[in-house]
């Protein structure tokens, strides 16, 4: 699991070998159980996630009814952010849908493990604004489409959820009751039989 790791910060600089085995002796990959809920409405994050195999849902209270706002798999970050309005409490909850493996980093052992390691820095720093820019771009996006547009875009950038989750989550997401993404999965499916 560690090499997962190390081959996705590769994508972002060169390391030494040096380099990539402070990563595999310095870092301690988490199992996480499916249906294990990593933070609640209420609590204080103080936990990031890195998910190296698995499948993390992100959801909010609503009149008693959940509303799914994100799913996280393999090398992708959570950052749970907080607001000053909500005193730094979480909005919302974080569950496994999966059998999971993570990297579970904190500003605590982030700092300790830089201070310990200052060349990592430039490498964090790149991927911290990587990881703003694609969030505050999808949720751009997802506030201007449809639900049918969210669900063609799950069709072509993230496919693997739909088979992944179960579909009332999918219909959640995009913000549909689950016989209104019924009927959107038939129409586009009737119109891709039309175009043929």
């Amino acid at each position: 699991m560690i090499e997962n790791l190390i081959n996705y910060f590769l994508k972002f600089q060169p390391l030494s070998e040096e380099e990539q085995n402070i990563l595999r002796n310095g870092t301690e990959i988490s199992e996480i159980k499916k249906g294990t809920i990593l933070l609640k409405e209420g609590d204080t994050p103080k936990d990031n996630y890195f998910v190296i195999k698995g499948c993390i849902r992100q959801y909010y209270l609503k009149d008693g009814e959940e509303n799914t706002s994100n799913f996280f798999t393999e090398e992708e970050w959570i950052l749970p952010f907080t607001s000053v309005e909500n005193d730094g409490k979480s909005s919302f909850f974080l569950e496994c849908l999966e059998d999971s493996h993570a990297l579970i980093a904190n500003d605590e052992s982030g700092n300790e493990f830089l201070d310990k390691f200052p060349e990592f820095l430039k490498i964090s720093q790149r991927i911290l604004e990587k990881e703003i820019i694609r969030q505050q771009s999808e949720i751009a996006k997802f506030i201007n489409q449809t639900p049918e547009q969210r669900y063609t875009n799950l069709q072509k950038n993230r496919q693997d959820l739909l088979s992944r989750v179960p579909q009332y989550q999918i219909a959640s997401y995009i913000g549909v009751k689950p016989e209104s993404l019924s009927r959107i999965r038939k129409r586009l499916a009737s119109d891709s039989r039309s175009k043929k």
